[in-house]
């Protein structure tokens, strides 16, 4: 199966999709360019990539069954690049360049739309740890650069469900005012009206397409700006690792349907609040599916193994939100406690013996 890299247009050179510049570079002559720049470029490389979606090579001819390994030919140096089946883009073992796994990313794998990573791995590392040592007692070992020069950028895919429903509500909403005149208290009831009806427009309701990650884990950062998403071009996964669906659309459209109604109800109960008493007579919610887009989402990942337990971090690349369980220094925790229980009672018996 086949394989290909953008390589620059000045002297051959792998280039690197640069968050902070939002533009290509080129590792060697440190040239830059923008998408525009290298739109002939892609362009000849998509072509390329659909002519070899059409010869209908499937990823099963050289997968081994037991354990889901692709063999690919790294089309800058030829060595052999064995990859899991839904990675789209990594990066060669031995010439360390970006190699796009050609099959992954055309026809039917072709993502629609594209959040670009917004910042360096040195700023996830940063964002990162920012929000790490907020908490107490983390291993000093988990700060160590060995340790923080494994974070990686990856793009996830989603499915981006698109929802329309029709909301119904009636009722009656209650106003309670209380006052009082001497010794007499008054109640007040003011009952009003309440209708509802109409459609809600739900757009980009999120999914993650990928099985083999914790979806629990992306959940918790999952708060993208889907106004940024950009038409996707293959020169933004240069330099980062890319992951295809293996989820289908038609395994998320309950989930979808569940999610549009919800979130209707929520609309629908928007302004509801003001009153204190509410009865509703008529509440129905009827959700259904308009269409759906394929978007590759960024995102940092860091492992962290201690004490036989794997930890597993995400940080979100648009906003750099992390996310994640910490590790516990029982050690340092037992020592500290130690201390500040010596100190309290130390404080104690000179407190005694001054009263005494």
């Amino acid at each position: 199966m086949g394989t290909d890299t953008i390589k620059c247009p000045n002297c051959g050179g792998p280039l690197h999709f640069e968050p902070e510049i939002q533009k290509n570079k080129c590792d060697y002559c440190l040239s830059t360019f923008t998408n525009k720049e290298l739109e002939d470029l892609t362009s000849d490389i998509e072509d390329k990539l659909d002519k070899e979606s059409e010869k209908k090579e499937t990823i099963s001819d050289n997968l081994n069954p037991e354990e889901h390994l692709a063999e690919y030919k790294c089309d800058s140096c030829g060595a052999e690049v064995v990859t899991e089946e839904t990675t789209a883009t990594t990066f060669c073992y031995y010439c360390h360049n970006p190699v796009i796994l050609t099959d992954r990313i055309t026809g039917e794998f072709r993502p629609d739309k594209v959040i670009p990573f917004a910042f360096s791995r040195e700023e996830a590392i940063n964002k990162f740890t920012e929000w790490a040592k907020r908490y107490k007692y983390v291993p000093k070992s988990f700060y160590s650069s060995s340790q923080l020069e494994k974070m990686t950028g990856i793009y996830i895919p989603y499915w981006l469900a698109y929802s329309e429903a029709d909301v119904d509500f009636e009722g009656v909403g209650t106003n309670i005012n209380v006052s009082s005149r001497g010794d007499i208290k008054y109640t007040e009831y003011n009952d009003y009206n309440i209708m509802r009806k109409g459609k809600v427009n739900i757009n980009g309701i999120p999914k993650i397409a990928l099985r083999k990650i914790d979806h629990d884990l992306l959940m918790s950062i999952d708060n993208y700006d889907q106004t940024k998403a950009v038409d996707f071009n293959i020169s933004y996964l240069n330099g980062f690792f890319s992951e295809k669906y293996d989820i289908e659309k038609s395994d998320l459209e309950e989930s979808v349907e569940n999610s549009a109604q919800q979130y209707a109800e929520r609309i629908a109960k928007s302004d509801l609040s003001q009153y204190d008493r509410l009865n509703l007579t008529k509440e129905e919610v009827k959700a259904r599916l308009t269409g759906w887009s394929y978007i590759l989402l960024p995102v940092w990942i860091l492992t962290y193994i201690y004490e036989d337990k794997i930890y597993i971090y995400a940080v979100n690349g648009q906003n750099g939100e992390s996310f994640g369980e910490l590790p516990l220094d029982k050690k340092r925790l037992s020592i500290n406690s130690i201390l500040i229980a010596a100190v309290i009672l130390i404080i104690l018996i000179i407190g005694g013996a001054l009263i005494w």
